[in-house]
């Protein structure tokens, strides 16, 4: 049986991520992900896609600009929107060593994670920078 508590799913969740980023792994990364996913990242661009197609994206990112970054994820908000269905807000520290991304910065991550086929997976994902 999978945990259905949602602040015990969404801190599961984006540990992984964490770990995935900081490994600098875009499969891990995208394995988060449902097979239907909405990507909003912090230049407000949409995708959408699986968590395949996420990882290679990451990955492409974990290879350039964010190459040797780090992450840090730290929840804020969990609650259940409906049953198997529950709302996440992730405070996030990113520090890119060096390159054109080069610094930190903040940003709030909004994300909808489902319950499908025994597992919690990402299904909405949006990333704002914060000011």
């Amino acid at each position: 049986m999978i945990a259905t508590d949602p602040t015990t799913v969404a801190t599961t969740v984006i540990e992984q991520l964490e770990r995935a980023w900081n490994a600098s792994d875009g499969a891990a990364f995208g394995a988060e992900f449902a097979d239907e996913t909405d990507f909003v990242n912090v230049r407000g661009e949409h995708h959408r896609g699986d968590g395949e197609l996420i990882g290679r994206a990451h990955q492409g990112l974990f290879d350039s600009i964010y190459a040797g970054s780090r992450v840090s994820y730290r929840l804020t908000l969990a609650r259940p929107l409906a049953p198997g269905l529950a709302l996440a807000v992730v405070n996030a520290t990113l520090e890119v060593p060096h390159g054109p991304m080069a610094g930190a910065a903040d940003a709030r991550i909004t994300m909808v994670i489902a319950e499908h086929d025994d597992r919690w997976a990402v299904t909405s994902f949006h990333n704002t920078l914060v000011a």
